[in-house]
Parts: structure tokens; sequence; C-alpha cells
């Protein structure tokens, strides 16, 4: 087959345009779905939110599953997801206001 002719194959032409960024991976998307899901459960007021709660207090780190070991994978600042449901003070909110009720992911998970 000439070099020509490989340009016409399918296989060229899905890597043609390929940049080699940060690819979306099934792995990053299933600990995604566990981070978004324990976020939900945390808005709950049953033995679900006292499940997410332990979850995200937990300093576990060398199961793949934990809080922290999915934090480090998707390279998100644990804290942040802490202030975010509601477990951690946020550092730019003044003392006296009220933390908010519901808990809403960011679009960025």
């Amino acid at each position: 087959m000439t070099r020509e002719n490989k340009r016409n194959t399918a296989i060229y032409t899905a890597f043609e345009d390929y940049d080699g960024g940060d690819v979306p991976v099934p792995e990053k998307g299933l600990l995604r779905a566990i981070l978004l899901n324990a976020i939900a459960d945390m808005n709950r007021e049953d033995e679900y939110a006292r499940k997410a709660r332990s979850y995200f207090l937990s300093k576990e780190d060398d199961y793949i599953f934990s809080f922290q070991a999915v934090c480090s994978y998707l390279n998100i600042n644990p804290r942040h997801i802490l202030v975010l449901v509601g477990l951690e003070a946020n550092p730019s909110q003044p003392e006296n206001a009220a933390p908010s009720q519901v808990v809403t992911p960011p679009d960025s998970l």
C-alpha cells in the first residue's frame, strides 16, 4: 500500500488530528461518579448522609475508591470538596456567614 493510500484509511484519518491531551478515560468517569454520588448523598437526611460524611472525613488513601485516592487521581484538592459539602470552613467566607444547606457539585468534576 502506498503512502497516499494509507492516508485514506479509517485508522489514519481517526488519528490525523490527535493532539495527545488529557483524554477522558472510563476510570476517571467512574471516580467522578463516585465523588458526585457521595456529594449528592450529603443532601439527604438518612443513613446515606452519615456514610457520605464518614467517606469524606476518612484519611485512608491506599484504597482506590477512598476519598483521598479519588481526589488524588482526579487532581482535585480534597479541601475544596470538604468546603463544598460543608465539612470544612471556607477560608474566603466570613465566620458569621451561614453555610449553604444544599450542596451543588461544581461543573468541573
